[in-house]
């Protein structure tokens, strides 16, 4: 294993020095590409620069039963490629030579990870009760990935998925297990308000739509504490407004632009339905016509609570018990989300933040890095749940 782990070391640093952007992968895709050849694992693309690998466990034949009569099971293990759109300022002998973009999110450590559970998981192919599929995803940055992989294919036959994110949330080589929701859902609204110009000395002869679009941003503000279980957490944020060309005009036209993120499955009807009666409501009462473009982002991730309890057993026979920590869910999104839509799914949280190594930025900042001492136990989560899932 020590061979394993100062080869994924030197992968992450490989990959931390080339990143690339979203749908861009294609040097991660060709180098993922070959790595899996040589330890002899069928490749696919998908998604454009998506890989699927393909490891048939025991006899290598792909049939409906195991030997002890149980049903023959494939799990799915899922690393995303993409890099960000910023320039890395953490000084590391290997930082990125693509000038403004760089792995301020940590998928280099999970490319790495997941090639180091490939790489263990080909050694021991004859023990395997069953096959494994490698999700080498791109994109995920803009939260597209995911879906194109499943529209190629990617989960066809597949029982299971696994993946793994690492977090400055936690402290170094401490990992969240937890069932239910880990990750947040996240929907993009944008409102537009409409009434006619007019001279700003003479505002009774036009039809204003700052003040209604103020009325209606504060008042889904309002509504988010006055209408909502306060137990089932839901964020709305405006980042956009916009309206006018000049001090003393009248705008005819005003808009705002924001996004809601939750928790709980069914939550994007709900809200969907209030912004629309909310600012409908505001629009009528100020003469104004308004348009509500409504979309659907990406669902919740949310772990299967069987699949965590497996997991969770696996960590504590891997590394032990004291590893394990909880991490309150988050906020942010993830589009491994959709891959649990399809099959149970797991995804779990490694710690990266490390006070002593000066490991203390956040994922996205441009000083964030990661503490490589944890891609063992990674590489060991892989690797593990493949083994006690296929083995069940």
């Amino acid at each position: 294993m020590a061979d394993i782990n100062r080869w994924v070391i030197e992968l992450r640093r490989e990959f931390h020095r080339f990143p690339e952007l979203s749908g861009e992968e294609r040097r991660t895709a060709a180098r993922v590409e070959e790595i899996l050849g040589s330890l002899g694992i069928e490749t696919r693309r998908v998604a454009g620069t998506g890989v699927v690998g393909l490891l048939r466990g025991g006899a290598g034949v792909k049939a409906p039963m195991k030997a002890d009569g149980q049903p023959r099971r494939t799990v799915a293990l899922r690393a995303d490629m993409d890099a960000l759109q910023q320039t890395e300022k953490t000084g590391l002998p290997f930082a990125s030579e693509n000038p403004g973009v760089m792995h301020a999110c940590g998928h280099d450590s999970h490319v790495a990870m997941l090639l180091g559970a490939a790489r263990a998981l080909a050694e021991q192919r004859e023990a395997l009760g069953g096959d494994v599929v490698f999700l080498f995803q791109p994109a995920e940055e803009l939260i597209d990935g995911a879906k194109g992989m499943i529209r190629d294919g990617a989960l066809n036959g597949v029982d299971a998925v696994f993946g793994i994110h690492v977090f400055d949330n936690l402290p170094s080589g401490q990992v969240s297990l937890e069932p239910g929701p880990v990750l947040a859902g996240a929907d993009i609204f944008k409102v537009t308000f409409r009434g006619k110009g007019g001279h700003g000395a003479m505002p009774y002869q036009g039809i204003d739509t700052i003040t209604p679009a103020c009325y209606g941003l504060l008042g889904l503000q309002s509504m988010v504490v006055k209408e909502l279980d306060a137990r089932r957490p839901v964020v709305l944020s405006v980042g956009q407004i916009q309206g006018g060309t000049r001090f003393n005009i009248i705008a005819d036209e005003t808009w705002f632009h924001g996004s809601m993120r939750y928790f709980t499955p069914g939550t994007s009807d709900v809200m969907e339905e209030k912004i629309r009666r909310l600012v409908s409501g505001v629009a009528l009462a100020h003469r104004n016509s308004v348009e509500v473009e409504y979309t659907r982002g990406v669902p919740p991730t949310v772990n299967d609570p069987a699949l965590t309890a497996l997991a969770r057993q696996v960590a504590t026979a891997e590394f032990g018990e004291s590893r394990l920590s909880r991490m309150d869910p988050v906020m942010g999104s993830e589009d491994f989300s959709y891959f649990a839509e399809k099959v149970p799914g797991v995804f779990a949280c490694l710690g990266t933040h490390n006070e002593a190594k000066g490991m203390v930025y956040p994922n996205h900042h441009p000083q964030f890095t990661v503490d490589e001492d944890v891609l063992e136990l990674g590489v060991k989560l892989h690797a593990g749940f493949a083994k006690a899932f296929l083995g069940k």
